[in-house]
């Protein structure tokens, strides 16, 4: 099971927290052993338990594959060797010595993570070198060869067992109970195995078939229930990682949810007291993301309030001044007399005011030069001051 999030995304965070927390518990915790040295030299690296199931498991089963070919290994160096050498066998030491090579082969693949075609070339060559053995034991099959019986229905069935999926070990218990009836069928007989057939046959032909049946029977439930077991512990660790993320979630909401209404009470404030006549209030930006544009388009609107009460202003000063300059044509008109005008502080206005009082000095010579000042409101009808 891939891991379907980057390196660096929160689910990989949240799982890798979850592996830390289950790694405290003393009974998960792998500590090292003896077989380190041997792991570096033989197994892929170990994976923590952040890591991707399919990555653990292919660690675990390339550990356990490296030990109990360390064992096969063993075994071979230090009982099949010799008991070659001391039965003068040739043909049983090269087959032991094709056996370590395969041995030596399928370590090397488990270590590059390709383990699965050794495993399957280390049980196939188990059963083949055993076989080999009886076929070529010297004087045929005699009492000397029925140990070896045994020995083809434990070795390669636990190997199997061990190193292939649990199913596997009917087809490797199938090939042996054919080739143990077809040797016991076929194979000549000494004089001693004979005699031993005549008197306990049917004990001699079961015993290896009974052994493989309570082999397999005890085994291969044990194996079926160890694999469940791991399968279990990895659909536990990925709840529990679920579970942190659901909680990291809800954190999130909860939070998310109280800068949403901080920054909806700020702007339900700002809007009120814009409403109240402060134009001049901003709406500061809030924490929540999603209000941002919110503030913003509220800011936007009380620069265009506070510009279009300014443009009101302005429009009010300009009708005033201009309302003041029309009454004073009037009476001038009325009265025949010389505009008398005063500077209203409106820009426009003021500027028709100096015109109309720089054309009226220029018509009337004689006219002292009038100072313009600014304009006094009456109670009554315009009077110039």
């Amino acid at each position: 099971m891939q891991s379907a999030y980057p390196p660096t995304s929160p689910i990989e965070d949240s799982s890798r927290v979850v592996a830390d927390l289950i790694e405290l518990d003393p009974r998960v915790r792998e500590r090292p052993g003896p077989f380190e040295f041997w792991y570096s030299w033989t197994a892929p690296p170990k994976q923590p338990l952040s890591a991707s199931f399919d990555l653990r498991e292919a660690a675990r089963q390339g550990r356990l594959t490296s030990t109990v070919l360390a064992m096969v290994a063993g075994s071979l160096i230090i009982l099949a060797v010799p008991t070659s050498l001391a039965i003068h066998n040739p043909t049983l030491l090269v087959v032991v010595s094709v056996l370590l090579t395969i041995v030596g082969i399928a370590l090397f693949l488990n270590r590059i993570g390709k383990g699965v075609w050794g495993r399957l070339a280390v049980v196939v060559a188990m059963n083949a070198s055993l076989m080999i053995s009886v076929l070529t034991w010297p004087g045929g099959l005699t009492t000397n060869t029925l140990p070896i019986f045994d020995i083809i229905v434990v070795e390669p069935t636990l190997v199997a067992l061990a190193l292939l999926p649990p199913v596997s070990v009917f087809v490797v218990a199938a090939i042996n109970i054919i080739f143990i009836g077809l040797v016991f069928y076929l194979q000549p007989h000494s004089a001693d195995l004979v005699q031993v057939m005549r008197f306990d046959g049917y004990e001699v032909v079961t015993r290896p078939l009974y052994l493989l049946i309570f082999i397999i029977g005890v085994l291969y439930p044990v194996m079926r229930s160890i694999l469940r077991t791991i399968a279990l512990s990895d659909r536990a660790k990925e709840i529990a990682k679920v579970q942190h993320d659901l909680a990291d979630q809800s954190a999130r909401v909860e939070e998310e949810k109280r800068e949403l209404d901080q920054g909806i009470q700020h702007l339900v404030g700002v809007l009120t007291r814009a409403a109240n006549g402060d134009i001049q209030i901003r709406a500061s930006l809030p924490v929540a993301p999603t209000l941002r544009p919110i503030a913003g388009s509220i800011n936007m609107l009380m620069a265009r309030v506070r510009r279009a009460v300014q443009s009101e202003v302005e429009y009010q000063l300009t009708r005033r001044a201009a309302a003041q300059l029309a009454a004073a044509l009037r009476y001038s008109r009325k009265h025949q007399q010389p505009l008398q005008l005063q500077l209203s502080g409106n820009p426009i206005i003021d500027e028709i005011v100096a015109e109309l009082m720089n054309n009226q000095s220029r018509s009337l010579p004689g006219l002292n030069k009038q100072r313009l000042e600014p304009w006094r409101e009456t109670s009554s009808s315009w009077e110039p001051q």
